[in-house]
């Protein structure tokens, strides 16, 4: 809003100039200039004011009092128009004001002798007012309205704001004062800016343009042709910089002035040229300097990439809306029974009557003639045999039991009918249970869908950080073709690199990164996977934010009675440049069975976790997996320790998983867990306890045939303190001296499969 008001306020000051383009005794452009400002309600005083000030300032009486009554008719008409709720199109505005004008002239006409002649310059000066207008009107489009970064002007556009600059050169008052001419002053000024921000093209047409009015003002029709040359040569040096761009403009401008000894170039060249140089130097780099055909098409790029990032967010956003419509359905048709409830009781009831009692001689005497006491009976039997398998025949009501010819068949039939509902009920339980399962996998997808749309990278519009990362890669050798900068969403940088070396020359990629973090201001280093050397041949490379802390590690282990594989698994892995995950798996029981349920936990995290996926996305999809499986005894322990190589920051996650030391500098924490192995239930239940790390401080990890190695029942407070009186800052040493210290507590037994996982961390600094 700020700013379009200080545009109004511009354009309304600019009529002032634009009213003083008096020629041949009419002023068509101040009537036409003020029908385009009407166009904006909210400047129309301000731009009366100023229009009639420039008038007053140009004209003689007569004149000033018609267009001044001109003013202050047509703005009467267009408040009268508007009153009635009726918008007034550019055309409508353009054609009130031609047709006042035309109307006043025609009548100062009466009064005057030459009264044809006079109708005539009437008409003509109404044709001019409404062809202004319009034109005005497409010059200051750009100017009332605000457009999309990086939009080129139409040629429309483009004509209009040159008629408008040479309208206003036009009505620039002489000040002889000065020693030179204020308006060839500015009109060189303009072509030689336009020009060198522009080009050539623009050049040339606001060369055209100021040359007409310049030819207007003083006679001299060649000054045309010389305006437009000197905006030919303004463009054509622009890519050397402003001094050889100038200096070839003042060459261009004295050369012109020699040619036409009589033209004014000649006459006030030196006083032009030094204002021309005292502005066009004195002007800051952004209003000078246009964009290059680089800039555009970068400036199309990023906003492409920005398009099609918000199409691509608004699809996931789609997909995971209904991956959380499916998960909700299958939620809905999860619930399990734990009893059979009255309804099935009643459908079972049913069911025994009619088949025992239907061809009975005794039904009509049972249900007919005693059906209160027969349903009582029955229904009692269903209760017991439901309640305890079985029933006694001494528990049966003696009425019903002196009646009921079909005793024992109805006993038999309950205790059927009973046990198949029980096994349908299971069955029907384990459908519930793998639909919860299924549930849990699809709301989970779903969230990691919403995850991953907010994962996408966002470009750097800094773009003077990428040329200073070119320039500085030159000074080394480095010929770089393009550098793509991109914000990760934790704030991290990622830069993008193609580029060869000069000459013949190799240099290593940490190199490279090392000139780059001096440029960016953030250590950089190469990504994992980026090539070591770069060479002459033309290449991508990518640099990452380096971390701040660095983690060493080691493990030790044992199998239980010398079984060929472990039940225990283990990774250690970086999914990315800040991020380093230590997991543990203990499957149940030991040998192959165990080690394939293990194996197959870790291989499941590997894999979502390099796939960017969220930390409890992953504990939930596996263990709906694993509940999802044949087996009977299908459980392992998870237990991950996640950490952030940039904060420092650990979270320790845990399902069923023994307990997670956290060796400082002068004790031992201890990190407990109390949750469920996973595939027991549906829903996952996991623990998740963050902590900070500092610099010289250890993890250690370890499967419960650790812990069970230890005697009594303060288990962990005896590896705890074992762990504080250890003086070793050596990983592998560390995890050694735990797997020996638990076997020699057992007699050198192990108890179970027994995997100890130890990580350093250290701070780079």
């Amino acid at each position: 809003m700020k700013e379009q008001n200080i545009r109004r306020i511009f354009t309304g000051l600019l009529g002032v100039v634009v009213a003083r383009a008096v020629f041949m005794g009419i002023n068509p452009f101040a009537i036409g200039y003020l029908a385009v400002l009407f166009m904006e309600p909210k400047g129309r005083i301000l731009a009366m004011v100023m229009v009639a000030l420039g008038v007053i300032t140009s004209m003689g009486t007569e004149g000033m009092i018609k267009y001044l009554i001109a003013i202050i008719v047509f703005s009467i008409i267009v408040s009268m128009i508007e009153y009635r709720s009726k918008k007034i199109t550019i055309w409508s505005m353009s054609g009130l004001a031609a047709g006042v004008t035309i109307v006043l002239t025609c009548f100062y006409s009466t009064l005057s002798d030459n009264f044809l002649n006079n109708v005539v310059m009437g008409l003509a000066e109404g044709i001019i007012v409404f062809v202004s207008a319009l034109v005005f009107h497409k010059g200051l489009e750009p100017v009332f309205h605000t457009r999309m970064k990086g939009e080129a002007l139409s040629n429309e556009e483009i004509i209009g704001l040159a008629t408008i600059g040479g309208v206003i050169i036009y009505g620039i008052p002489d000040m002889n004062a000065l020693g030179f001419s204020l308006p060839l002053t500015c009109a060189m000024f303009c072509v030689l800016l336009i020009g060198f921000r522009y080009g050539a093209g623009f050049g040339a047409v606001i060369g055209a343009a100021c040359g007409i009015i310049m030819a207007l003002r003083t006679g001299e029709l060649n000054q045309l042709g010389l305006m437009c040359m000197l905006g030919i040569i303004s463009g054509s040096f622009r890519e050397m910089g402003r001094i050889v761009d100038f200096l070839a403009y003042s060459g261009g401008f004295l050369i012109l002035g020699e040619l036409y000894k009589n033209s004014r170039f000649n006459l006030e060249g030196f006083g032009v040229l030094i204002s021309c140089a005292v502005l066009f130097f004195l002007l800051p780099k952004n209003l000078v300097y246009g964009k290059s055909m680089k800039d555009t098409e970068r400036e199309e790029d990023v906003y492409i990439h920005q398009n099609l990032q918000n199409i691509a967010r608004g699809k996931l956003r789609d997909f995971s809306e209904s991956f959380h419509n499916l998960s909700s359905t299958f939620h809905t048709f999860s619930e399990q029974k734990e009893e059979l409830d009255k309804l099935d009781k009643r459908v079972l009831f049913d069911q025994l009557s009619e088949k025992l009692c239907k061809d009975c001689e005794n039904c009509s005497y049972c249900w007919e003639g005693h059906f209160y006491e027969t349903y009582e009976g029955a229904y009692r039997i269903m209760e017991q045999v439901n309640e305890n398998g079985t029933i006694s025949l001494n528990e049966i009501p003696g009425e019903f039991a002196s009646r009921c010819i079909c005793l024992n068949n109805f006993l038999e039939e309950a205790k059927r009918s009973i046990e198949l509902a029980r096994i349908n009920m299971s069955w029907s339980n384990k459908l519930a249970q793998s639909r919860a399962a299924i549930a849990e996998q699809l709301g989970e997808v779903a969230n990691i869908i919403d995850d991953f749309s907010m994962d996408l990278y966002k470009p750097s519009d800094d773009e003077e950080k990428s040329k200073k990362i070119a320039t500085e890669l030159r000074r080394n050798h480095i010929h770089v073709k393009k550098v793509a900068i991109f914000e990760k969403r934790d704030g991290k940088i990622e830069i993008y690199l193609t580029a060869k070396t000069d000459k013949g020359r190799c240099v290593t990629s940490k190199e490279a990164a090392g000139i780059i973090g001096k440029a960016y201001g953030k250590q950089m280093r190469p990504f994992d996977g980026c090539k070591k050397v770069i060479a002459k041949e033309m290449e991508t490379f990518t640099f990452v934010e380096d971390t701040d802390y660095t983690v060493y590690t080691g493990f030790a282990r044992m199998n239980k009675e010398k079984n060929p594989v472990s039940g225990d698994n283990y990774s250690f892995l970086n999914p990315d440049t800040g991020t380093f995950i230590m997991s543990l798996a203990d499957g149940m029981g030991a040998g192959q069975g165990a080690y394939e349920e293990s194996e197959s936990v870790i291989e499941l995290l590997e894999q979502f976790m390099e796939a960017g996926f969220r930390k409890e996305s992953a504990i939930k999809l596996i263990n709906s997996i694993m509940v999802l499986r044949d087996k009977e005894e299908g459980f392992s322990t998870i237990d991950l320790s996640i950490l952030n190589l940039y904060t420092g920051y650990c979270d320790f996650i845990k399902m069923g998983a023994a307990a997670t030391f956290l060796k400082k500098a002068n004790e031992v924490e201890v990190i407990y867990s109390t949750s469920l192995p996973a595939g027991i239930v549906p829903k996952a239940d996991y623990e998740i306890v963050t902590r900070k790390l500092y610099s010289g401080e250890f993890l250690v990890m370890a499967t419960d045939g650790v812990v069970d190695c230890i005697p009594g029942e303060k288990k962990e407070e005896f590896i705890a303190e074992f762990l504080n009186d250890l003086k070793t800052n050596n990983p592998k040493e560390i995890a050694n001296s735990i797997l020996n210290m638990a076997l020699e507590q057992n007699g050198w037994e192990p108890m179970d499969d027994m995997t100890v996982l130890v990580a350093g961390f250290w701070s780079k600094a």
